[in-house]
């Protein structure tokens, strides 16, 4: 072989190794929950609305934000002047800017300034030598109105900003539960798989075992030193080994669907390797703490929220509104501009209104159903807060026994397990000077795996309560 060829080989086989070693290393929980929050669309679903439902919670404010208006128009009236006998064409120009802003207390002001450019022709000799008259009007004007009835101190307004921002933050708090599921499912999935595969694989043991115990008995039964009975006991123990293998291999298959689900993927086969956690570690694990307030518990306060706005706005809407409104202003007219402009800013001749505005809706009949409608449903508003609050501390308090008292069977099956690895190492002791028989090791070699299912079930099953407890946690998942 040359030595070019040699040296490539060489390489080629290296690429390859690192290449398989990069492959074969075992994929994390915590790499597993990223690829979840990267790849998975229902996380990114809740993520998106928990984070956009946050960032427009505040739209409802954008209502006392001040707000810049102008205004541009030109007008052509050619109708003839009422009392003028000679015919008459009017042109109008008018502009105006200004700021307008609603406070939170009700009041409406608009702070303007307004310019007028009117021509007026074809007018009789009488009236102007010209045939026509011109005149600029400029002025700044401040416009107040303030509500003494419905909206009286902003009710009304406020309450509407309340309910939209009430609607986004339900929803964020909602969709950020929703998230925190999801994640918490993903966690608890991928144990879930370590620990199908972990089963199966002693599952397999096990009927390996069986086997083991109905190839013995059967010999035993042809060379007529044990009885039929045995046979069949051996065979039906083989059968069952059987049908519980089949049943581990579904729990595998779905627990694999589901991890692959999670993260987008329809695949059924997972190529990953697993970290298994140990029962040592799960013995330590202690449960977390609880938010102050939990997602579910602020959705609903939110929803409550919402419904005293709602309600509030269904009662001032059916008010009668009594408003006292005024403007003051300074105005300069002149025949040209610059004139009327410098009249405009001059406060010598203030002009000023002042007055009231009354309104009453006439459906009575239908605002007192209206408004007992609204009462009903802010009342049930808040019976569902503290509805959720309740299951909420019932749910919180039922995992952590839960998970105590599965802690709590792990360690006994722990003390099973070693009890049944002792004797079964006293066993072999004793069928090595023949002071037993192949059937009782094996017998017992199946107790000892059987207790190690028996562990493998209860670790599940304390991923799963830990799982659910993160969901309630302070602590960002």
């Amino acid at each position: 072989m040359k030595p070019q060829h040699s040296l490539m080989v060489a390489v080629n086989t290296a690429i390859l190794a690192l290449l398989s070693s990069a492959h074969a290393a075992p994929l994390s929980v915590d790499d597993y929950l990223n690829q979840v929050k990267t790849q998975s669309p229902g996380y990114q679903s809740s993520q998106a609305a928990a984070e956009g439902t946050a960032l427009y919670s505040q739209e409802g404010d954008l209502v006392f934000m001040p707000k810049l208006t102008m205004e541009a128009s030109h007008t052509y009236d050619p109708r003839e002047i009422a009392g003028i006998l000679s015919g008459s064409r009017t042109t109008a120009d008018r502009f105006s800017f200004g700021l307008e802003k609603l406070w939170n207390f009700g009041l409406k002001s608009k702070l303007s300034y307004n310019l007028l450019s009117n021509n007026t022709s074809n007018l009789a000799p009488a009236l102007s030598s010209l045939g026509s008259f011109q005149y600029v009007q400029a002025g700044a004007q401040l416009d107040l109105e303030q509500s003494l009835w419905r909206n009286f101190g902003g009710k009304e307004t406020r309450a509407l900003s309340t309910k939209d921002e009430a609607a986004a933050l339900q929803n964020h708090y909602l969709e950020r539960l929703n998230s925190k599921r999801l994640l918490a499912q993903a966690e608890a999935s991928y144990y879930k798989l370590a620990i199908s595969r972990d089963s199966v694989k002693l599952q397999r043991e096990v009927l390996e075992r069986a086997k083991k115990l109905l190839d013995w008995t059967s010999k035993r039964v042809r060379d007529h030193l044990s009885d039929k009975s045995d046979l069949l006991q051996s065979k039906a123990a083989h059968q069952l080994r059987q049908i519980e293998l089949e049943d581990y291999l579904n729990d595998e298959r779905e627990a694999r669907l589901a991890f692959n689900v999670l993260r987008n993927s329809s695949a059924e086969s997972v190529s990953d390797e697993i970290i298994s956690v140990s029962a040592a570690d799960l013995l330590k694990l202690k449960a977390p703490v609880r938010a102050e307030k939990t997602d579910d518990i602020l959705a609903a306060e939110q929803g409550e929220r919402f419904a005293i706005a709602n309600n509030e706005t269904s009662l001032q809407r059916v008010k009668p509104d009594l408003a006292v409104f005024g403007s003051l202003g300074s105005q300069g007219v002149d025949h040209y501009l610059t004139p009327a402009l410098g009249r405009s800013v001059s406060l010598d001749k203030p002009m000023y209104t002042l007055g009231l505005r009354f309104s009453m809706p006439l459906y009575f009949w239908e605002a007192s159903d209206i408004r007992q409608g609204r009462a009903k449903q802010q009342l049930a508003a808040e019976h569902t807060t503290r509805q959720r609050r309740l299951e909420s501390d019932q749910t919180w308090m039922d995992l952590n026994k839960k998970f105590e008292e599965a802690k709590s069977r792990l360690k006994m099956a722990e003390e099973l397990v070693q009890a049944q690895r002792e004797k079964l190492d006293h066993e072999k002791y004793r069928f090595n000077i023949g002071r037993t028989t192949t059937y009782q090791v094996l017998t017992f070699e199946q107790d000892y795996a059987q207790a190690l299912i028996i562990r493998l079930r209860l670790e599940q099953e304390i991923i799963g309560y830990y799982s659910q407890l993160k969901v309630y946690s302070a602590d960002k998942i």
